[in-house]
């Protein structure tokens, strides 16, 4: 049985995509291309490379898969000195893994006044 022919609505139906859930972002990201060390309970010391940083969090790309929800130390340089914070990963995509900063952390200081020294960036974590 035929469905009923049904006008369109005046005005289009916003469907919100994943994609753009995705950028809904509570903090801007700024890229940050320098090495890291992170410190695992699981995995032990792995070296990898960021991506980018904001106020709560940092992206980089590791060598082997860490755990979601595990709490890591991460030690990196930003022009201001170095930081050693610790973090929770929360999401990993293939060895790109998004670490969110545990608070309250001393080294937080450090990292929001170095991110209004870097370019920002629009790429997911």
């Amino acid at each position: 049985m035929p469905k009923p022919y049904r006008e369109p609505p005046e005005e289009p139906i916003d469907i919100p995509r994943l994609d753009a859930l995705r950028e809904a972002r509570r903090d801007s990201r700024f890229k940050l291309d320098v090495d890291v060390q992170i410190d695992s309970p699981s995995k032990g010391s792995v070296l990898g490379r960021t991506l980018d940083l904001s106020d709560h969090g940092i992206s980089a790309t590791l060598p082997l898969e860490l755990p979601a929800g595990e709490v890591v130390q991460v030690n990196f340089k930003l022009r201001i000195g170095r930081v050693a914070v610790f973090a929770t990963v929360r999401n990993r995509n293939a060895l790109r893994h998004g670490f969110q900063f545990v608070e309250p952390n001393p080294a937080l200081y450090l990292i929001r006044e170095n991110c209004c020294l870097l370019e920002r960036t629009d790429t997911p974590m």
